[in-house]
């Protein structure tokens, strides 16, 4: 894949208090100020103006009690001891005072409270344990971006001849979204498959091979593949009161997203009953966005950028010789400007392509209009991307 420079910025947002212990893992927990209001299943950070052994007693009693606060400066030592030997982080914090409602997160650099101005969701194509326990640390219950694409790699490089069998395909992703509904998400965004001839024959599939696969027979230019994804999100609602949301990805024509939308009625889907809107990776259909917005009835636009930019600047991203500079001035213009655009017509936007983690890019963009920041489940990325939420808080004041 080609490389895009100054993919991520390292953020320099301070962290606040003295580190006395630091936590292991990190506490990325809810704020309390008294043990007897800690939530079931909640990760808390405690804070209390003293800490002596009677009140480390009872922390160490809580296990989830990751990390401890003390706001005036005043702990023994042999509290410390013994947070320290439980694997518990000590702070001193005597600066202002957090919301309770505050979430924060601890590590060797300090406190630091996570902001979500703008709303944050979940990205990612297979969810493990590990993953669902890092979102729900950070109080993520949207998820955002999950795309069928990498679901159907699984399936076809387990059983290839399912490619050719549209009811094993409905069956899987059915499963596949029934997992997700038991995991009470409070909304799912599905983003339909945009499999390449490239990427088929990679997991034994035999389709005609194409010069340039990226630009080939893919998403809705074969439609019709569409058809069992639909019909499993149908069968997924009619068993789960869940928010569902359906992307079009790759669409480069008004006619292509208007037949979309037709596929989706012709699913059995009624229009009221979920949100519709597309991925914006083709330029061409950028330089159409007037129109299809007063035409048609868009709910949200993604931007996938890496074919976005791969596209717009005439660089094939598997090419990894090859790098594109996505704070460009022309990818920067081009990017404020769709923003712009489906923020006047009321469309709600948000980046799904990897330079969601750069700052530059994004305090532009959500200055812009973005209304919603994607995260996959790293905490590094889940502590920068509400740290940007934080940029925008400050720009209001």
């Amino acid at each position: 894949m080609a490389m895009l420079d100054i993919l991520e910025i390292q953020p320099n947002h301070q962290c606040s208090g003295k580190i006395i212990i630091t936590p292991e893992p990190e506490t990325v927990g809810i704020i309390t100020h008294s043990l007897d209001e800690l939530k079931e299943g909640a990760e808390h950070i405690f804070f209390t103006n003293r800490l002596d052994c009677s009140i480390a007693s009872k922390i160490i009693a809580n296990p989830s009690v990751g990390s401890v606060v003390v706001t005036q400066g005043d702990f023994s030592d042999h509290a410390r001891k013994m947070l320290h030997e439980s694997g518990i982080g000590l702070v001193i914090y005597n600066e202002r005072k957090f919301d309770k409602a505050s979430r924060c997160i601890i590590n060797k650099d300090g406190l630091k409270e996570l902001k979500e101005i703008v709303p944050v969701s979940a990205i990612f194509s297979v969810l493990n344990d590990r993953n669902l326990s890092t979102y729900r640390r950070f109080g993520i219950n949207s998820l955002g971006y999950f795309r069928f694409k990498f679901c159907l790699f699984q399936l076809f490089s387990q059983d290839s001849d399912a490619y050719n069998n549209p009811k094993v395909i409905e069956e899987y992703l059915y499963e596949q979204l029934v997992k997700l509904g038991k995991q009470c998400w409070s909304s799912i965004r599905c983003v339909l498959s945009d499999l390449t001839s490239a990427e088929l024959t990679e997991v034994g599939i035999k389709v005609p091979s194409e010069m340039n696969p990226d630009l080939g027979v893919r998403g809705p230019r074969i439609m019709g593949q569409w058809a069992p994804e639909l019909a499993a999100i149908r069968r997924f609602q009619e068993e789960f009161d869940i928010k569902i949301k359906i992307s079009a990805p790759f669409v480069s024509t008004i006619e292509e997203y208007g037949n979309f939308v037709d596929l989706v009625k012709a699913a059995g889907i009624a229009r009221e009953s979920v949100e519709l809107g597309f991925t914006l990776e083709v330029p061409a259909l950028a330089e159409e966005l007037n129109e299809l917005f007063q035409t048609h009835k868009v709910d949200f636009m993604a931007i996938g950028t890496s074919d976005l930019f791969s596209l717009f600047n005439g660089v094939c991203r598997n090419n990894q010789a090859l790098s594109i500079l996505p704070a460009s001035n022309a990818n920067i213009r081009l990017l404020r400007r769709v923003v712009m655009c489906a923020r006047e017509y009321g469309v709600h936007t948000f980046v799904c392509g990897e330079v969601r983690r750069n700052e530059k890019i994004m305090t532009e963009l959500l200055k812009a209009g973005v209304g919603e920041l994607i995260c996959s489940a790293q905490v590094k990325e889940l502590s920068t991307i509400f740290n940007f939420s934080g940029i925008i808080d400050e720009n209001k004041k």
